[in-house]
């Protein structure tokens, strides 16, 4: 009766674990499966030979582990660190790294809690990795078919809002209607299998100042 005793405690507590690992954790988990397996990132962090050469190491792939509240110093990094190690590109350099903070939403929505925001900018720019992160993304991903995201953006946080380093504060557009956001994010829309995190060089990033990009 005993051992009976014990072994129904253990399967409730289990219960009671996975109860708290909500359906959207393991959505958001699949969606950064899927994420790492499409970013060329190298199996065994080396650059590898032969005609399809990585371009990415993954340093980090972060986990958000809690409990009762307690959570680690870690979880306010984005999801993955990418380290380059392609000799061949003309954004990066080897050794330059990148964050990337994945979202996946059952329906088309760019929303970001400015908490979240506020604490990934915060790591972006005081995180002790050498060379310093270069840029932060956020990669949405919208409904699933056929074991893949339905639509899929690599947005850099640039685009989504400024983030002013004496205050710390972060500032999203004015007066933007969702109609204009969504139009304004398809220059960030993925139409290839392989996820290309490229920082706009064009200028086509937020200005709150002049209402416009500069």
């Amino acid at each position: 009766m005993e051992i009976l005793n014990r072994l129904i405690g253990e399967l409730k507590e289990a219960l009671q674990y996975f109860k708290e690992r909500t359906k959207h954790k393991y959505y958001g988990d699949r969606f950064e499966e899927w994420v790492v397996m499409h970013s060329n990132i190298s199996k065994d962090g080396m650059p590898g030979i032969g005609e399809h050469l990585p371009f990415w190491r993954l340093l980090e792939w972060r986990g958000d582990k809690y409990v009762n509240g307690y959570y680690p110093a870690s979880s306010s990094a984005p999801d993955l660190l990418l380290e380059c190690i392609s000799n061949k590109s003309s954004s990066y350099v080897p050794g330059e790294i990148i964050a990337v903070e994945c979202k996946w939403r059952s329906t088309v929505n760019f929303f970001i809690h400015k908490s979240d925001a506020k604490k990934y900018e915060k790591y972006f720019r005081t995180n002790k990795t050498s060379p310093p992160v270069k840029h932060l993304f956020y990669l949405f991903g919208f409904g699933w078919s056929r074991n893949a995201p339905e639509a899929v953006y690599v947005i850099p946080s640039t685009a989504l809002y400024e983030y002013d380093e004496n205050t710390f504060e972060i500032m999203f557009p004015n007066g933007e209607s969702t109609k204009e956001k969504l139009l304004r994010m398809e220059d960030y829309k993925v139409q290839s299998n392989i996820l290309i995190y490229t920082f706009p060089k064009n200028g086509k990033y937020l200005s709150l100042r002049t209402g416009a990009f500069d």
